[in-house]
């Protein structure tokens, strides 16, 4: 039992030399190793938590100011106005007396603005990875406390079967505290009281010349998304990649018959599909099992020059074969954290259809903007008649395109980005939906 509690018990020089409160009760000295364990895990644990506060601040304001650039580029004046006066706001918050009872105070839901919506998209993520920062400290505080009651149960019994009555009872009492300080909603929070732990509310201020020299550094080159594995990416990625494909078994949609054919370059000019020589822009990872896909990177070209053309618009896209044109039938959703700042900017929806038997050739085709966090585009073959239309949904734009029956086609899905400095951080998923006007 020693040798069990040893890991648990060996501690830094410098957080074993901090005084520790002492328990309710005089402890054995076993227990009394447990307990300095357990209160020098919560100081590393709160030292860990505070300094993780102020690269989210950073990041933050650096996501601010590269706004800005983008809205200067757009000439959005009353956007530029918004995010001056965000960043501005947020470095009087921080500033500021914390409220306790607020669960981001630097960022109340009153400070969130509706519009530009890129701006309220930006200050969503930074309250959303500020409480997610929150839950994980938390539940290591938690699982922290269990294993030190653990450790006290087991000093209990031994102490009980060796006739030390006094001592048992006294761990007992110990361990039944803990137990109870669990019960309370706030314990993760009161955890740290005992060992005069602070924990910040808020970030400190950020230094802005170091977020002036990470603004006007090199950006990372884009990786190649589809070579990483699933679990390489960021956890709310793969539980949306992951997520399973929804659908009534008895009534399979059609796009359960697709085949999967693989990712690759694509363009704006929807005839350049995968072709090689195309240059290596943004970083897709296909998940064919769902029908999604995720799209990132930084678009680093403006225009280039490709089979004798000037090509402005470079991303990544997904390829699916159809046997038969009459399973076209799909709504294509793209959800995005970074939107479009007006219609001829990036990252811009694109779908295209092509005849497999005609060397590829292009039968129809749409890009729509990505203005909103969410954009449906649905293709719909009608099952009578030889007529495909493409829709979206946000303008209710609408293209009609002759198209036989039976005919094998391949549906390219994907998304493109426009100007130098433009991140796209997106996903795609592929669902069933009826036909036009069901």
């Amino acid at each position: 039992m020693r040798k069990a509690l040893f890991c648990f018990c060996l501690l830094p020089l410098a957080v074993a030399a901090q005084p520790i409160p002492p328990a309710a009760e005089p402890l054995p000295p076993l227990a009394v190793k447990l307990r300095a364990a357990y209160l020098a895990e919560l100081v590393k644990t709160a030292e860990a938590y505070n300094a993780s506060l102020l690269p989210l601040a950073e990041n933050y304001v650096l996501e601010l100011k590269k706004l800005s650039v983008r809205l200067k580029e757009a000439k959005d004046q009353p956007g530029m106005e918004a995010v001056r006066k965000e960043a501005g706001r947020f470095m009087r918050a921080l500033a500021a007396e914390p409220d306790p009872f607020e669960v981001v105070p630097e960022l109340t839901q009153e400070a969130v603005v509706q519009t530009p919506e890129t701006l309220r998209l930006i200050q969503q993520a930074y309250a959303g990875s500020r409480k997610a920062n929150d839950l994980a400290r938390n539940e290591k505080v938690i699982t922290l406390a269990n294993k030190y009651i653990a450790g006290l149960d087991m000093i209990q019994n031994t102490s009980a079967t060796e006739g030390k009555a006094e001592e048992a009872a006294a761990v007992k009492k110990e361990a039944t505290r803990m137990r109870v300080a669990l019960q309370r909603k706030d314990f993760a929070n009161r955890a740290f009281d005992p060992a005069k732990i602070s924990i910040r509310l808020t970030p400190p201020l950020p230094d802005a010349s170091a977020i002036k020299e990470r603004a006007d550094g090199p950006q990372p080159v884009t990786r190649n998304l589809a070579a990483l594995a699933l679990n390489d990416l960021a956890p709310a990625v793969q539980a949306f990649l992951m997520k399973p494909l929804e659908y009534d078994k008895e009534w399979p949609p059609e796009i359960t018959k697709w085949k999967f054919e693989g990712s690759g370059n694509y363009s704006h000019d929807f005839s350049l599909y995968n072709l090689p020589g195309q240059p290596d822009e943004l970083g897709i990872f296909a998940y064919p099992k769902t029908m999604k896909a995720y799209v990132r990177g930084t678009t680093k070209y403006s225009t280039v020059n490709y089979d004798n053309k000037a090509i402005s618009w470079l991303g990544k896209a997904m390829s699916w074969r159809l046997n038969d044109s009459r399973d076209l039938l799909c709504r294509v959703v793209f959800r995005t954290k970074r939107p479009a700042l007006k219609e001829d900017a990036g990252p811009a929806a694109c779908v295209a259809v092509y005849s497999i038997d005609e060397n590829n050739r292009l039968i129809a085709s749409m890009s729509v903007p990505m203005l909103t966090e969410e954009t449906q585009v649905r293709m719909t073959k009608h099952y009578t008649y030889n007529r495909l239309n493409i829709f979206w949904e946000g303008t209710k734009r609408k293209r009609g395109f002759t198209i036989p029956d039976h005919m094998p086609i391949r549906v390219v899905i994907g998304i493109a980005g426009f100007a130098p400095g433009e991140e796209v951080d997106a996903t795609i998923e592929i669902g069933p939906c009826g036909h036009l006007g069901d």
